[in-house]
């Protein structure tokens, strides 16, 4: 089922982007032609612009989405909000492609926008039901699938993205994601909404057993499983609020968590969008850049594989804090070796260094982690915010990154990286609670109690509250 998900979330949002970003010269193609029949004659820089709008809008339309996104799944069922936006995001696909058989590429603007604004909720209602369908063992091993996904989803659309397959066939590249996700909206038609939701939002035990039985089996333990869920919703007090997450010190506290661990990803997203740039910035020749790129996410897709492993066997935190440690080690050789032009291949070697550790787990627990520390009637909240306020932050980076580079080199990235995530590792170490096998509300009370994992005792007494 994970495997599924994952395809059905990111065909739209990695397929989309990277197929797109390889076929930049049948994007410009098609800008140059439409506005050549409406009378406009465009240099390259105007061209450069709008394609830079288009690609733009996307995050734009993530923060605005995010803001608005957690109320569908809140109030009526993880289901059917993942129908909602699967269908949504199927629609952004067909607008996109039917504009490049007109001349107004603002259409193509416009459908970019709307797949980018239901993208937030798509992600979090895929994350939210590998969360609440899986056991705990299982659960940081479905929400890797996420990651894995979107690397896959990107390696793919930059194949189909080359001039040599569809590239300049820029009404079919756009129309891929159409069939998969009318099938892929079928199959959530098939699924059950999620248990905990069941149990916990809307109180009915006997769905939620139902939903239970349909994701896990029937099995003697279910009984207790569901009485576990209750414990969450028991464990808090207050009446559900969006501003609960600011003004709560343990949901506060959640939150800040989740965006530094999102803060920790930022490197990959320029060394994804402008490899190639950057690579010929370090003076790296034309021809090698254009391999780097696909070398790049080749290793994204079989790093994520080694992480569904690698999460399954150790402890998430301590993967978290290594592979996070090693990747801004492999960012600090980029930056420095990337300065003298004899070492410019041990700087490429760190850049593709990062993105194998983002592969092993930066990507893997980070963008997920946030589902992880807050109760259910939460997690839709502080996962959308979390992304919205991380979109910023990917625009700054991406908007600031091509100006250091020119000019103070690749030093640039040591300030604009480096130095902020070590800071946020050593708050992740002192207050990041341990996530793997424990059930939410055992996560939540390590957050309240300033721990970052719990003795066997304590564990044993926190899930035995609700049978007192």
């Amino acid at each position: 089922m994970g495997c599924i998900l994952t395809c059905i979330t990111n065909l739209f949002s990695a397929f989309t982007h990277t197929s797109i970003n390889t076929a930049v010269d049948g994007v410009d193609d098609f800008l140059k032609e439409s506005y050549r029949k409406r009378g406009t004659s465009l240099s390259d820089a105007q061209i450069s612009l709008i394609r830079g709008v288009y690609n733009s809008v996307y995050y734009a339309g993530q923060v605005l989405g995010a803001v608005l996104g957690p109320h569908l799944p809140d109030k009526y069922g993880r289901k059917k909000a993942y129908i909602v936006t699967t269908i949504m995001m199927t629609i952004s696909s067909v607008i996109q492609a039917v504009a490049t058989l007109t001349i107004y590429p603002e259409i193509m603007i416009l459908g970019r926008f709307v797949g980018a604004f239901f993208a937030p909720m798509n992600d979090t209602v895929m994350l939210l039901y590998c969360q609440e369908t899986s056991t705990p063992k299982m659960r940081g091993v479905l929400n890797s699938l996420f990651s894995f996904g979107y690397s896959a989803m990107g390696l793919i659309g930059m194949i189909f993205g080359m001039k040599t397959i569809l590239g300049n066939h820029l009404t079919i590249l756009l129309m891929i994601p159409v069939p998969f996700g009318l099938i892929g909206s079928f199959y959530l038609f098939y699924l059950r909404e999620t248990p905990k939701w069941l149990a916990i939002a809307k109180k009915d035990r006997e769905a939620a057993r139902k939903a239970l039985e349909f994701y896990q089996g029937k099995k003697p333990e279910n009984e207790k499983i569901l009485d576990e869920y209750l414990d969450e919703c028991k464990e808090e007090k207050e009446k559900k609020s969006l501003s609960n997450l600011f003004t709560v010190p343990h949901l506060r506290k959640a939150l800040f968590l989740g965006n530094i661990c999102l803060f920790l990803q930022l490197p990959y997203f320029s060394f994804l969008l402008s490899s190639t740039y950057l690579m010929n910035q370090i003076g790296v020749p034309s021809h090698l850049s254009a391999w780097g790129s696909t070398i790049i996410s080749t290793a994204l897709v079989l790093s994520n594989l080694v992480a569904i492993f690698l999460i399954k066997t150790f402890n998430r935190r301590s993967l978290l804090l290594t592979f996070s440690s090693l990747g801004y080690i492999c960012v600090s050789l980029f930056a420095i070796a990337g300065h003298f032009p004899t070492l410019k291949y041990l700087a490429a070697s760190g850049m593709i260094g990062f993105m194998l550790c983002f592969g092993f787990a930066i990507g893997p627990i980070c963008f997920p982690i946030t589902c992880e520390l807050v109760p259910l009637q939460y997690r839709s909240s502080a996962i959308c915010l979390a992304i919205s306020m991380n979109s910023i932050f990917i625009v700054a980076a991406n908007v600031a990154i091509e100006p250091l580079m020119e000019t103070f080199g690749s030093l640039s990235t040591l300030f604009l990286f480096v130095l902020p995530c070590f800071l946020c590792l050593i708050y992740l170490y002192f207050h990041l609670p341990e996530t793997k096998d424990y059930e939410t509300h055992e996560i939540v009370q390590m957050i309240k109690e300033g721990k970052t994992s719990l003795r066997k005792n304590d564990s044993d007494k926190s899930s035995k509250k609700v049978v007192e």
